[in-house]
C-alpha cells in the first residue's frame, strides 16, 4: 500500500544563511548546503521523495548543486524558484569560487525522479583553481549513471535557461585539436556500461527523460547530449535495448547560437526530437586556440541508436567543417528505425539527406529544405555512405527512403552533388528546383547499389541545373516544369507550398510506407503506423492513394474519389464480463472508417457458453469462458475480445438516452476535455483523422482532459464506447 510522505519546501537566497532552518522566513544560503542535504540518508541528506528546493529569484548562486538522492513516481524531487522577481535565479558553477570552477554547475549522479523546473543554469569556466583536469570540459547540468546505481528513471527538466556553458582550454596541451577534445555542454546523460563481472548483469542506464520549454543559448559546443558506454568493443549491439539508454522525449524547446549541435543522441533506443528551433549552430572557428566555440553543429544527429522520430523542427544557418546537414540533422552509422520528417531546415553548410553506414530503415519524409549544401567538403543533396569509423572497412545502409521531400536552391555558388553508396534505397514524390546559377550533381553524381537489391527513383519532379546522371534514373520524372511555389525565396515552410496550377499535383505514386515498430507504444503511443498528414497538415495516404509530388498536398484530389482498402479492425469496448441471460454488443470498427467495404462476420468460439449475430450482440447461456471474434470481409483482418460468463447478473438494465459524452471546447487549439453525468465506468476513446486512421486511442472513468498539441489542424472524427457497448460519434475540430 503506498503511504503519502509529507513534503518539506527548503528555500535558498542571497540574503540566507546555512545555519538558518531553511524556511521561506529563514533561508540557507548556499549551493554547498544544498548539496549537503540532497546527499544519501546514510551520508546526511535530509532530502526526501516530494520535497522541494527552490531558490529566489533573482539571486545568483555560485557553485556546485550535486543531488544523490531520490524522488518517487508519485512525489518526485523539485529544484525550482520562489519569489515575484521577473528573472530566474541563476545556478552558476563559475564566478567568484576560491577553489577554482567547478566542471559542472549542477550533477546528479545515480539518482530517480527529479524535476528541475524554472531555473537559469551557468558556467563560463575561467579560473581553473584546484581543478586542474578537464579542463578542456564544462557542462551545465551532467546526470551520470554508474554500476552503483544501476538504471536512472523519470527525470524531467522544464522551463530552464541554460546559457553561457564554456570550457577554459580549446586545443589539448599538445596544441593539437582533436574531434572530440572540446566538451562544452548544456546537459549532458552520461551512462557507464553495464556491470558484466556479476551475475546477473546488472544493467546500467537512464531511462523516461522530458527536456521540455527550455532555452539553450551561447553555449561553447552541444547543448544536449546523451551516450551509453558499451562492452562491445564496436558498439552496435543487436540487442535493441541492451546498453542503450531509453525513452527520451526533448520537444519545444530553443536553441541559439552553439558551437555544436541541438540535440545528440548517442546509444539511445526510442526517442522524440519535436517542434524545437536551431538557429544558427556550428557558431565558431574551430581551427582557433581562442575561439571557445567548436564550429560544428546541426539540429540532431544520431549514432548508433534505435527507434528515433525527429519531426517539426526548423533549422536555421547551421555551419560546420563536417557531417551539419538538413532535415534537422542527420542519421550516424549504426542506426535503426529512424524517421526525419516535418522538418524545415535553411541554409544548411553540408546539404539536405545525410545517411552513414550500417544502418537500417531509415526515412527522409515531408521534408522542407532550402538553401542547404554550400560546402566543397562533404556537400551533397543527398549523402548515403557506408562510413562506421575511421579505419574500418565500410558497410552499406539497408532500406533508406527518401520521400515526398522539397528541396530548393537559389543562390550562386551551392552546388551540392550526390553520393549513394547503399541497397535497397528509394527516392520518389521529391520536388527538386535549382535557381540562380546553383546546380546539383554538377561536380558528381556517385551512385553504387549492391547487386541483388534495388534502387528506385521514381515520380520526381526536376526543375533547374540538375545532372542528368541522376535525372535519368527517374523513368517517370517530371522535368523542366516550374512547380510553382507560393512565394519561393522566402525563409519558412509557407512560402513552399504548391499554386493551385502546380503540375506536382495529383502526380506522385502510391509506396507500401516504412514500417515503424513502435507506433502506437510507449512515447510513440499518438504516433500513427503511416503518415496521416504532410508537413502542412494537409491529410495524406501514401500507401492507398495518389499524393501530390513534395511536401504540400493541397489541392490533392485524389483524397475524395478513391477507395480505401481495409488495412485493419479494432474491437473498441472493453467487454470482459457478463451474466446468464444478458446481452451486450461488441462493437468493432473497420480501418479505415470510411474503407469501401466494412462488411464483418462475427463469431463464438463456444456457442454453448455465448451465442453472437451478425451485428456483434453477444448473449451469455452458461457459466465459462468465450472468445469472440470479428472478421473483415476484405482482407480477413481479425480482432477478438474474450468474455467470462457468470451465474449472477453484470450487466445494468438502464438503459442510456441521453448523449454518452460532452466534448469541450471545440473547436481547440490546445486542450479538449471529455465529460459528461453519462459517463459512468471505464470508457474508451479513439480518435480518427477525416481518412479514418485512428490517430489516438486510450481509456479512462469519469472525465478526461486531452493536449491536442501532438494533433494537426483538421477534422477528426471521436468515437466513444461505454462498457455496456454502446458507442457514440463526434465531430473534432482542431484550429
Amino acid at each position: 500500500m503506498h503511504t503519502q510522505t509529507t513534503s518539506t519546501s527548503y528555500y535558498f537566497s542571497n540574503d540566507g544563511d546555512d545555519s538558518n532552518d531553511g524556511s521561506r522566513n529563514a533561508p540557507w544560503k548556499t549551493l554547498e548546503k544544498a548539496s549537503a542535504i540532497a546527499k544519501l540518508s546514510n551520508k546526511g541528506g535530509i532530502l526526501k521523495a516530494g520535497d522541494k528546493l527552490l531558490f529566489r529569484k533573482g539571486d545568483t548562486f555560485e557553485g556546485q548543486l550535486v543531488i544523490l538522492c531520490s524522488g518517487t513516481e508519485e512525489n518526485p524531487i523539485e529544484i525550482s524558484n520562489y519569489g515575484t522577481a521577473t528573472e530566474l535565479p541563476i545556478l552558476s558553477g563559475a564566478g567568484n569560487i576560491p577553489t577554482g570552477d567547478f566542471i559542472e554547475a549542477v550533477k546528479l549522479t545515480n539518482t530517480s525522479y527529479i524535476t528541475m523546473d524554472g531555473l537559469w543554469i551557468k558556467n563560463d569556466r575561467k579560473n581553473k583553481g584546484n581543478i586542474t583536469w578537464n579542463t578542456n570540459s564544462a557542462f551545465g547540468i551532467k546526470v551520470i549513471a554508474n554500476k552503483w546505481g544501476g538504471v536512472l528513471t523519470g527525470l524531467t527538466f522544464r522551463n530552464l535557461k541554460i546559457t553561457d556553458v564554456f570550457a577554459i582550454d580549446m586545443i589539448d596541451w599538445e596544441g593539437k585539436f582533436t574531434l572530440d577534445y572540446y566538451t562544452a555542454k548544456g546537459i549532458f546523460f552520461d551512462a557507464d556500461k553495464d556491470d558484466i563481472t556479476v551475475t546477473p548483469t546488472k544493467e546500467v542506464g537512464i531511462d523516461n527523460v522530458l527536456i521540455e520549454d527550455c532555452y539553450f543559448y551561447n553555449l561553447g559546443s552541444t547543448a544536449i547530449s546523451i551516450r551509453h558506454l558499451s562492452n562491445l568493443p564496436s558498439y552496435n549491439n543487436p540487442v535493441d535495448e541492451e546498453e542503450r539508454n531509453l525513452n527520451f522525449v526533448v520537444r519545444n524547446n530553443h536553441f541559439e547560437k552553439l558551437g555544436g549541435d541541438g540535440v545528440v543522441l548517442a546509444s539511445v533506443c526510442n526517442a522524440i526530437v519535436e517542434k524545437n528551433d536551431f538557429i544558427d549552430l556550428g557558431w565558431g572557428d574551430h581551427k582557433s586556440s581562442t575561439d571557445r566555440y567548436y564550429g560544428r553543429g546541426e539540429g540532431c544527429w544520431i549514432w548508433d541508436s534505435r527507434n528515433i522520430l525527429v519531426q517539426y523542427n526548423k533549422q536555421l544557418r547551421a555551419r560546420g567543417f563536417g557531417d551539419t546537414y538538413g532535415a534537422a540533422g542527420h542519421i550516424d552509422f549504426y542506426c535503426k528505425n529512424a524517421i526525419f520528417q516535418y522538418n524545415y531546415s535553411e541554409d544548411t553548410e553540408g546539404g539536405f539527406v545525410e545517411i552513414l553506414g550500417d544502418c537500417l530503415n531509415s526515412t527522409f519524409r515531408y521534408n522542407v529544405s532550402v538553401n542547404d549544401g554550400f560546402r566543397d567538403f562533404h556537400g551533397y543533396s543527398l549523402w548515403i555512405a557506408g562510413f562506421v569509423g575511421t579505419d574500418k572497412d565500410p558497410i552499406r545502409s539497408d532500406s533508406s527512403f527518401i520521400y515526398n521531400n522539397t528541396v530548393y536552391i537559389n543562390k550562386q555558388g551551392n552546388k551540392p552533388d550526390i553520393l549513394i553508396w547503399a541497397k535497397n534505397t528509394y527516392i520518389y514524390n521529391n520536388i527538386f528546383k535549382v535557381m540562380n546559377g546553383a546546380a546539383i550533381g554538377a561536380d558528381g553524381v556517385e551512385i553504387d547499389i549492391e547487386e541483388g537489391s534495388e534502387l528506385v527513383v521514381d515520380n520526381n519532379l526536376f526543375y533547374g541545373d540538375i545532372s542528368s546522371d541522376f535525372t535519368n534514373l527517374d523513368n517517370n520524372k517530371i522535368i523542366d516544369e516550374d512547380p510553382e511555389f507560393v512565394n519561393e525565396g522566402t525563409s519558412g515552410i509557407e512560402g513552399y507550398q504548391l499554386k493551385e496550377t502546380s503540375p506536382a499535383i495529383d502526380t506522385g505514386k502510391k509506396f507500401p510506407e516504412p514500417t515503424f515498430p513502435m507506433a502506437g507504444q510507449g512515447i510513440f503511443k499518438n504516433i500513427t503506423l503511416n503518415t496521416a498528414t504532410d508537413i502542412y497538415g494537409n491529410e495524406v495516404d501514401i500507401t492507398n492513394l495518389i499524393s501530390n509530388i513534395g511536401a504540400d498536398n493541397n489541392y490533392n484530389s485524389k483524397q475524395e474519389d478513391v477507395d480505401l482498402s481495409v488495412t485493419g479492425i479494432i474491437i473498441e469496448n472493453d467487454i470482459t464480463e457478463i451474466g446468464i441471460g444478458e446481452s451486450i454488443k461488441v462493437v468493432a470498427n473497420v480501418v479505415p472508417l470510411n474503407a469501401a467495404n466494412t462488411t464483418v462476420k462475427w463469431a463464438s468460439d463456444n456457442s454453448a457458453i455465448a451465442t453472437v449475430n451478425q451485428e456483434g450482440l453477444v448473449e451469455g447461456l452458461t457459466e465459462g469462458v468465450v472468445k469472440i471474434t470479428a472478421t473483415t470481409e476484405e482482407g480477413n483482418f481479425i480482432a477478438s475480445t474474450t468474455i467470462t460468463v457468470k451465474k449472477e447478473a453484470i450487466l445494468s438494465t438502464q438503459p442510456i438516452t441521453k448523449a454518452l459524452f460532452k466534448m469541450y471546447p471545440n473547436p481547440t487549439s490546445d486542450y479538449v476535455i471529455f465529460g459528461g453525468n453519462q459517463l459512468v465506468g471505464k470508457q474508451h476513446i479513439t480518435i480518427y483523422s477525416a481518412l479514418g486512421k485512428a490517430v489516438f486511442s486510450t481509456s479512462f472513468t469519469e472525465r478526461y482532459k486531452m493536449s491536442v498539441n501532438h494533433l494537426n489542424k483538421g477534422t477528426y472524427v471521436v468515437v466513444l464506447t461505454n462498457t455496456s457497448g454502446l458507442q457514440q460519434k463526434q465531430k473534432l475540430i482542431i484550429q
